[in-house]
């Protein structure tokens, strides 16, 4: 009998993806995928700036894809979104649900009454009588004002998950897991670029960098003194006419230029978790997001990270029809859809 999952929300700052996915006794299948782009200035900086226009996607989305599933798994991330790992006496999850509000109190820089906390014990037996906790808190007013526009674009949020996780999900669905590796994923999205770090098969470090492709823009806007929807056409076309050679080569180098920068944010990151870790020789860093395939990116993470640089390809291991899909596009968009995707993997009741 196929399970029914919710479906997949990744709400971006310049697009929304959407991934529907069912697990069958073959394997998880794809239903449906779909992304839309954002008018400017509806997220900014991670918060919603035009609530109403957002709903409106949000149901074009639903009308475009005859999508009759109306519960959804969406997700946050950003400076609303507190993950720590932090260490507790060994307790039983139902103590350990009794006693987080407290717990959390010392580690979260906002008032606890202002945001929702969740925990989840990722190692019951760490040594000397202590046990390895993943803590999460979000703020309250982030998480309303997120259900609200889903609700208004008559939907039902069923689980409310962090982009880190979600990310992690696709990792799993993807490849199988490094029991005794210390890998890295890294979604670099238009504005924020989220790290996710698993050692010794566990969340060992999570962080998100607010910063990501959108900087090419604002940089090749600045260069050319275009509005922002043209620089976004420049930073992807690839138009070889000889009045163009010359644009595109100087919009190559901006583009290095860039990369350069987000590498040295991502650099900063991962010298600080091996500077905190016993596990801090990363093997592997699987990259995913529309900025992913930023010329330079990939090189200049393997030139100063010194790790193999691999893309998270999230329907690698999904079932799609042939005949309903078109799997060559499908595979372009997939830097784009591991978040997506990894919500579509909740279930509608999950522990959120």
């Amino acid at each position: 009998m196929a399970v029914k999952h919710a479906v997949g929300l990744d709400i971006g700052s310049s697009s929304i993806k959407m991934a529907h996915v069912r697990t069958t006794k073959r394997g998880v299948q794809l239903l449906a995928f779909d992304t839309i782009t954002l008018p400017p200035g509806t997220i900014k900086d991670g918060a919603i700036m035009h609530a109403p226009r957002l709903s409106e996607r949000l149901q074009e989305l639903w009308q475009l894809n005859r999508i009759r599933h109306k519960r959804v798994a969406v997700s946050l991330s950003g400076h609303s979104v507190i993950i720590k790992k932090i260490s507790l006496p060994e307790m039983t999850e139902e103590e350990l649900d009794d006693s987080i509000q407290w717990e959390a109190e010392q580690y979260i820089p906002f008032d606890i009454k202002d945001v929702n906390v969740d925990a989840q014990i990722i190692n019951p037996h760490a040594g000397q009588g202590q046990m390895d906790v993943l803590l999460v808190a979000a703020k309250k007013a982030v998480i309303e004002e997120l259900i609200d526009v889903v609700r208004d674009a008559k939907l039902e949020p069923a689980v409310v998950d962090v982009d880190a996780f979600a990310l992690h999900n696709a990792f799993e669905l993807s490849f199988d897991r490094p029991a005794d590796e210390t890998i890295a994923m890294l979604n670099v999205g238009a504005s924020t670029i989220n790290i996710h770090i698993i050692a010794e098969g566990h969340s060992a470090f999570t962080r998100d960098i607010t910063v990501g492709g959108n900087l090419l823009t604002e940089e090749i806007s600045k260069q050319f003194a275009v509005p922002w929807e043209e620089a976004e056409h420049m930073k992807t076309s690839s138009e070889t006419t000889l009045s163009m050679s010359g644009v595109l080569r100087e919009v190559q180098r901006i583009s290095d230029r860039v990369s350069e920068t987000l590498v040295s944010e991502i650099q900063r990151s991962l010298d600080f978790f091996a500077a905190t870790s016993m596990n801090a020789d990363i093997s592997t860093i699987y990259l995913s997001g529309g900025a992913a395939l930023q010329s330079g990116l990939i090189e200049g993470l393997e030139r100063r990270l010194g790790a193999e640089v691999r893309a998270l390809n999230p329907f690698q291991n999904i079932l799609i029809d042939e005949r309903k899909f078109d799997v060559a596009l499908l595979q372009r968009m997939a830097p784009i859809a591991s978040v997506a995707v990894g919500l579509s993997l909740r279930h509608p009741g999950d522990r959120t």
